[in-house]
């Protein structure tokens, strides 16, 4: 079986004041799998989205993404990642491939040659 692409172990974040967002998250999602992430307001999913992503750190546990720790080798688990925020619209009926190009250009990425056919046949 090939390694996930990410793997979440034992994750907890409790904030400052008390409040545990995250208890004891074990996740493997692989390679090409498609996840969807679901529940009601308040069960922790925009804080497991935003540790994983390398935006909160938890307070215990370790997520690898593509083997790599998102804290020790966060440059390489970043590099890897693509987070387009919902709050993230500058028209509300945009094409999702144009508001990826938007998102990357915000950090500096460049669309790849495989990336900008599909946003130009659009």
């Amino acid at each position: 079986m090939n390694d996930p692409i990410i793997a979440i172990n034992g994750l907890n974040k409790t904030y400052e004041g008390g409040f545990q967002a995250l208890t004891h998250i074990d996740l493997t999602i692989q390679r090409g799998e498609i996840f969807a992430l679901l529940g009601p307001n308040g069960a922790g999913k925009t804080t497991l989205i935003s540790v994983v992503c390398g935006l909160v750190n938890p307070t215990a546990g370790h997520v690898l993404v593509d083997g790599f720790d998102n804290i020790t080798h966060y440059r390489q688990a970043r590099e890897l990642i693509g987070l387009v925020p919902q709050e993230l619209t500058n028209e509300a009926f945009e094409t999702v491939w144009n508001t990826v190009s938007f998102s990357r250009g915000l950090f500096g990425k460049a669309l790849t040659q495989r990336i900008s056919k599909k946003c130009s046949s659009r």
